[in-house]
């Protein structure tokens, strides 16, 4: 039989004993909650109408440096397994209570704030920077490889090992832009230069990639490219500010404070 409680003098329900148990370990329905259920002649504290249910004890979660904390429990999680809901960051299991609460208006969720075409240029602008400088280092080591000196580099002789180092180089800036991209945005919501500047990449549910779906966005995002930059100005013409690669990808980029 479904249950009723009191939430700032509102009525909030009906929950049925499940989700009342869950809300008693998020800490939203306490012992001196005032419940309600059919049958009962009035409102009684949580306590003495269904008697004194303590949380379980929570289990020991090592922290690491990229953990975060749930907004609800409090509990400690890696920052891929915490789901942003306006300003607040909710686990798994508490994110079904958390939403509910919403919708009965016990707290609003802030409107997502979107990242538009021209910051999230000037974000693309300094990971440009940051990956020159990494696959540039990558230039002495593979022209020594390949047996070139500067002197060396206006000669035919060498036309063979020059053009075999291009193509190395290549493909090792290709290697490097892709898990750059891949990195960042499935362990951290977006790549540095996007961080820098406060925004992050989320999925339409609020989640972030994983990193199969950040591979994905990063080869949406050369088919931006492809398609003479329309993929990518389509972003200034889109109420949520999406790219081709947004769309095919179905993520958004929003400001992350």
């Amino acid at each position: 039989m479904p249950w009723y409680y009191a939430d700032n003098g509102r009525q909030v329900g009906p929950v049925e004993d499940a989700a009342l148990d869950d809300l008693v370990r998020a800490g939203l329905v306490r012992d001196d909650t005032l419940v309600w259920r059919e049958g009962m002649a009035n409102w009684q504290p949580h306590s003495m109408a269904r008697g004194v249910r303590p949380p379980p004890p929570m289990p020991a979660v090592p922290i690491a440096a990229d953990s975060g904390f749930c907004s609800e429990c409090g509990r400690p999680f890696p920052m891929s397994q915490l789901v942003p809901i306006g300003k607040a960051t909710v686990c798994a299991q508490c994110k079904p209570i958390y939403l509910q609460r919403v919708r009965e208006g016990g707290q609003g969720i802030v409107a997502r704030r979107y990242g538009g075409f021209w910051i999230r240029f000037v974000a693309r602008v300094i990971d440009a920077f940051v990956l020159g400088v990494a696959v540039s280092i990558l230039l002495v080591p593979v022209t020594l490889l390949f047996g070139i000196s500067i002197a060396s580099l206006g000669s035919t002789q060498n036309f063979g090992a020059i053009a075999g180092a291009m193509g190395m180089y290549l493909l090792l800036g290709f290697a490097i832009n892709l898990g750059y991209e891949v990195y960042f945005d499935s362990t951290r919501g977006g790549t540095p230069g996007k961080l820098l500047l406060g925004m992050k990449i989320i999925r339409n549910d609020g989640s972030l990639m994983n990193a199969g779906q950040a591979t994905g966005r990063f080869f949406a995002y050369l088919l931006s490219g492809f398609t003479f930059y329309i993929g990518f100005i389509m972003a200034g013409f889109d109420s949520e500010k999406r790219s081709l690669h947004d769309r095919i990808c179905d993520t958004r980029v929003i400001y992350a404070r």
